[in-house]
């Protein structure tokens, strides 16, 4: 397989895997949630497109560059993923909201470099991201809160 579309849809795979594995249980569908939480299908649909994003604006950034580039925008990738792990299937409230925050904060990292990279498209396709982590955060610091 070609590495330049491995990079367009690795986001896709992982993100879909992780979210197979480790589907909510009981114990999370019983949480206190946040009054504006979506219904569950949303987040799919939501993280497909997403993870789409991600992969289309990691390829334009990062193709060509050396393995130093992609060292942070690599890190974010793997706090993203922590999550479902960290609350799913260890139910820790704190931790994973501490993540979706680092989360938030390494994005906006990342989208300074893509920036200083002069890689304007890739930043602006990582817009929705953004906005989606900031309204992760309040989910995710909400159900902490609700059920500490």
């Amino acid at each position: 397989m070609n590495i330049n579309i491995l990079i367009l849809i690795l986001p896709l795979l992982i993100g879909f895997a992780i979210g197979f594995f480790t589907r909510p249980d009981n114990s999370y569908k019983n949480l206190k949630k946040a009054e504006l939480n979506p219904p569950s299908y949303i987040f799919s649909v939501a993280w497909f497109i997403l993870y789409i994003l991600i992969g289309i604006s990691y390829y334009l950034a990062l193709k060509n560059k050396s393995f130093k580039y992609w060292i942070i925008p690599l890190l974010h990738l793997l706090l993203n993923f922590s999550y479902t792990p960290v609350m799913f299937i260890y139910n820790k409230l704190l931790e994973s909201a501490f993540i979706v925050l680092l989360t938030l904060i390494t994005l906006i990292i990342v989208m300074i470099l893509f920036y200083s990279y002069k890689k304007y498209i890739s930043v602006y396709l990582l817009i929705p991201y953004l906005l989606w982590l900031i309204f992760a955060n309040y989910l995710a610091w909400s159900i902490y809160f609700l059920n500490k």
